[in-house]
């Protein structure tokens, strides 16, 4: 798609939440409240697509105000706010899982690991540290810990970026997961091809909806495969050079309610 679609050829928006669609003080602004209440109008569905796990999700239906369906965990899990139920679309191999741990605290002593398993969480202490996180464990090796469930790996080198922790760690990775990161000071390690396209595709396939449908918000290079997705990808301009690369579009940034103002310039014309 060439130009911005117009509201009729849209059936489904979806969003990143944090650093997108979240304004000034981690809420979403009356603004952006009432522009996508409108959404309703048009009989579009509003999709948030996340890396938060399921259990950080409840509250955004509340926070948008109005109906929305949660693909959480960077595409490997959707969850059902009202009903509390999880339902997990993707696994990574355990024995990769294990050897990923195992291969890059050779390679980075300092390493601190974490992973989501279902609706499971399990950290070491020293990803915790390392993460600013409240302390409440004492595990020192993750992997004895880890089952069939993985879908995330969270990998945490000390004293760098979330750029530089993907450059040292990328060439460790050698096929066994599809490695991202959403600006925080580590990387997440996801089975292999599966990404925020890969849940949003899945929910396209169950609506009968095609990618040129599908007007997709983001802010950081865990966006960028459903960006590069949908018939119109949309980066804030707050957004990661690569995400914005990535966009057809740089619109506002998220403080100064950037995809509100894309969805009403299209509802206006």
């Amino acid at each position: 798609m060439t130009s911005r679609p117009q509201i009729q050829q849209v059936a489904l928006v979806a969003t990143d939440f944090d650093g997108t669609l979240l304004g000034a003080d981690r809420e979403i602004s009356d603004v952006t409240k009432q522009v996508l209440y409108r959404l309703t109008e048009f009989d579009i569905e509003f999709v948030v697509v996340t890396g938060r796990p399921p259990r950080f999700c409840d509250s955004i239906p509340e926070q948008t105000g109005i109906p929305t369906t949660l693909i959480c965990a960077n595409g490997a899990v959707t969850h059902d706010s009202q009903t509390g139920v999880t339902t997990q679309f993707a696994r990574m191999n355990l024995a990769d899982a294990r050897a990923l741990v195992t291969t890059i605290r050779e390679a980075h002593p300092t390493a601190g690991f974490c992973a989501e398993m279902g609706d499971d969480f399990v950290a070491e202490r020293r990803w915790s540290e390392q993460a600013g996180r409240s302390v409440e464990t004492d595990v020192s090796d993750l992997v004895p810990l880890l089952d069939d469930r993985v879908h995330k790996l969270l990998v945490n080198l000390p004293d760098l970026s979330a750029d530089e922790t993907m450059a040292a760690v990328n060439p460790l990775v050698k096929g066994r997961a599809n490695i991202m990161h959403a600006g925080l000071p580590f990387v997440e390690l996801m089975p292999p091809g599966v990404d925020k396209a890969f849940g949003l595709r899945r929910l396209c396939e169950e609506r009968h909806v095609s990618a040129h449908q599908v007007v997709a918000f983001g802010d950081m290079p865990n966006d960028n495969a459903m960006l590069e997705f949908a018939g119109w990808g949309v980066a804030v301009a707050n957004a990661h050079p690569d995400t914005q690369k990535a966009a057809d579009e740089v619109t506002w940034s998220n403080r100064e309610d950037g995809v509100a103002r894309v969805i009403a310039e299209m509802m206006s014309v």
